[in-house]
């Protein structure tokens, strides 16, 4: 049997349960034992967004505590921009898992703190803009979806997304859009489509805009919504395949992230942080040894 560890990844509602949990201490040393942790740009940007110094540097020492048992992740559109770089110099050749995406930079931060506190408000700012921008590109083209569906019924998210994403569908120009713009080459349609199926963190990248679409603007407004569809959170699902578990405190979130990931077909757990929790309890106290016999 392998001893490698499982990689897990914790959002920041995670991060910041795990936080204020009494046993953080016991978490943080049961990790080591079973996960190999992710820390992602997302989070790390999150944190550096809180606009509490004191609080701010507590939850960066928890960042560098687990970045014992694990590393950085680098941004989400770093990914996306070198995985087209690869696909593109050698198509045949290409493998996505190939590619190092550990953020020696991020992890050398999280330890110093050199410039991390100026950058604060900056980045609360941009932080804000981004996913206002994000969500008013949706709400935008609202009106029109809504109008199209009165008469036409409500198609499931499945249904949209396998349209949007077939030949000639929408998502393929954008994705080649992406592309272009990392490689400043445009693919051919046949290469959009090969570089999503061999690239995880692409498909995941543009289900999760399907996604968003089909809740902000598809879906019936009498029904709730299919999750949390914010530009930080529907982002995170890049870096879905570089991981085995997903754990998130926010349950919008971890709505939207299950979805995505059933879409892709993802053999992960994404699970709300209770849940874990009780889970690698149960897996510690089973590593302990056990007690002699009489």
């Amino acid at each position: 049997m392998s001893n490698a560890r499982k990689k897990l990844i914790f959002d920041t509602s995670a991060i910041n349960k795990l936080g204020v949990d009494s046993d953080l201490d016991a978490i943080v040393r049961s990790l080591g034992i079973s996960y190999h942790v992710g820390i992602t740009e997302t989070v790390l940007a999150e944190v550096i967004a809180h606009p509490d110094e004191a609080e701010r540097r507590r939850l960066l020492n928890i960042l560098d505590r687990l970045l014992h048992p694990g590393h950085c992740i680098m941004p989400f559109q770093w990914i996306i921009e070198h995985q087209a770089k690869a696909y593109q110099k050698d198509a045949s050749g290409y493998e996505w898992r190939k590619l190092n995406v550990r953020f020696f930079e991020g992890e050398e931060e999280i330890f110093r703190q050199k410039i991390i506190h100026e950058l604060s408000e900056e980045t609360r700012t941009s932080n804000k803009k981004w996913d206002r921008d994000f969500r008013e590109m949706f709400r935008a083209a609202r009106p029109a979806f809504q109008k199209l569906f009165e008469t036409e019924g409500r198609p499931s998210l499945k249904v949209v997304t396998e349209h949007l994403m077939s030949g000639g569908g929408a998502y393929l120009s954008i994705g080649a859009g992406m592309m272009e713009r990392a490689t400043t080459v445009l693919p051919l349609e046949a290469e959009v489509r090969d570089f999503i199926e061999r690239c995880p963190p692409f498909k995941a990248l543009l289900l999760s805009l399907c996604f968003s679409q089909y809740d902000m603007c598809i879906r019936d407004p009498r029904k709730l919504s299919l999750g949390k569809a914010g530009r930080h959170d529907m982002f995170s699902a890049v870096y879905l395949p570089y991981c085995m578990v997903f754990v998130t405190n926010d349950p919008g979130q971890w709505k939207a992230l299950t979805a995505v990931a059933d879409l892709m077909a993802q053999e992960m757990s994404i699970l709300m942080y209770d849940e874990f929790k009780a889970g690698l309890f149960g897996l510690w106290v089973r590593q302990k040894p056990m007690p002699e016999s009489n």
